[in-house]
Formats: C-alpha cells, structure tokens, sequence
C-alpha cells in the first residue's frame, strides 16, 4: 500500500463529520497499524480519522495503478449502486 501514502482523500459519506479539532472533511493516506491496511489523517492538523478499509485501499491503489496518482483529492462518498454491487465508491477529478 506505499503507493496510497499521502493520498489526499475527500470524505463526503453521510457517516463523515468534519474533524472535530480543525473542520476539514480531507485527509490524507498513512500508514497502517496491525491487522489495519493504511490509517486516515486529517489533512489539516494529522489528528486520526480512522483506517481505511482494504476493499477501499484495493480500489483506490488499482485506480493510481491504472490512471497515475490525481491532482486532486479523490472523493469518497455514498453510492446507491455501490451498496447494492459491494464496490466501493470513489471517484477522482478528471479536471486538468
């Protein structure tokens, strides 16, 4: 999982609040701990937000296997069609 540490993340799921110490709702990939694939840091002030799952890491390190690292930080939200196919949802900015 080296190729996702330092990943910018946007989390936009119904379940993410902002980080309760600085308001940001980004975080960043680090290292995992444990039984745990990679940990989330706020990307603001590195406060822990949580692991990130490895279904979610499989996808995410396919998709900069695939397309190279984004510009921009990739956006994980909800999806009704990932609930119902078990993939996760995220997408990354095709902006230039």
């Amino acid at each position: 999982m080296t190729d996702l540490l330092g990943l910018p993340i946007k989390l936009a799921r119904t379940i993410d609040g902002p980080c309760a110490v600085c308001g940001e709702t980004a975080v960043v990939v680090g290292a995992g701990a444990g039984p745990h694939t990679a940990s989330l840091r706020c990307l603001r002030c590195s406060r822990h937000r949580g692991w990130l799952p490895k279904t979610v890491a499989d996808f995410l390190a396919d998709l900069v296997i695939r397309f190279g690292r984004p510009a921009e930080p990739i956006t994980i939200r909800n999806s009704e069609l990932a609930a119902t196919s078990g993939a996760p949802a995220a997408e990354a900015s095709t902006a230039p």
